[in-house]
């Protein structure tokens, strides 16, 4: 194995790899949705600077096939990863617009809430640390998807990329 990890699938068909209710020709088939779920789960197994390499163990039948097979794995991630990079710069601006309301409805929520602090009874106290919540919860979404979900989309961005590269070893079998 050296250095990099190598992601092993057996294959008797080439209809295995590809989508079956795609239409297109198979070389520009989407991926099977369990085999694209399985090499982005091995590639996320793995270390974003380690090195994959596919290898498909499949008939000596196949042979003629692999440069294209090759070219349409390649293809399918690299539309993949276009696509995911589109999704991240439109929620890159809708969530400057959301961090920004999140950060009105927080002062108003506060402005509010020094208004009737002076009221007496428990239903101005009620009312002032509902709207304590109110303001930080405004901001509860927000801060997740400025803080976490970015992260995770940038992974998902590092996996698509490594796959659209992958470098793919045939081992043919007789039959």
């Amino acid at each position: 194995m050296g250095q990099g990890t190598d992601i092993e699938i057996h294959i008797q068909r080439i209809e295995q790899l590809f989508d079956s209710l795609d239409p297109s020709p198979f070389r520009e088939k989407s991926l099977d949705r369990d085999f694209e779920a399985y090499l982005l789960d091995c590639a996320g197994e793995h270390a974003g600077t380690e090195s994959l390499r596919l290898v498909l163990h499949a008939p000596e039948s196949l042979r003629p096939h692999a440069p294209d097979i090759e070219s349409a794995i390649h293809a399918h991630f690299a539309f993949l990863l276009d696509l995911s990079e589109r999704r991240a710069r439109g929620r890159r601006r809708r969530y400057r617009g959301v961090v920004l309301m999140g950060f009105v409805v927080l002062a108003a929520s506060l402005l509010l809430r020094r208004l009737i602090e002076g009221w007496q009874g428990s239903g101005g106290e009620i009312l002032t640390e509902g709207l304590l919540v109110l303001g930080w919860v405004a901001l509860w979404r927000p801060i997740e998807a400025l803080l976490f979900d970015r992260h995770e989309a940038r992974e998902e961005r590092t996996q698509l990329q490594r796959l659209a590269g992958v470098p793919v070893e045939w081992r043919y079998r007789p039959g």
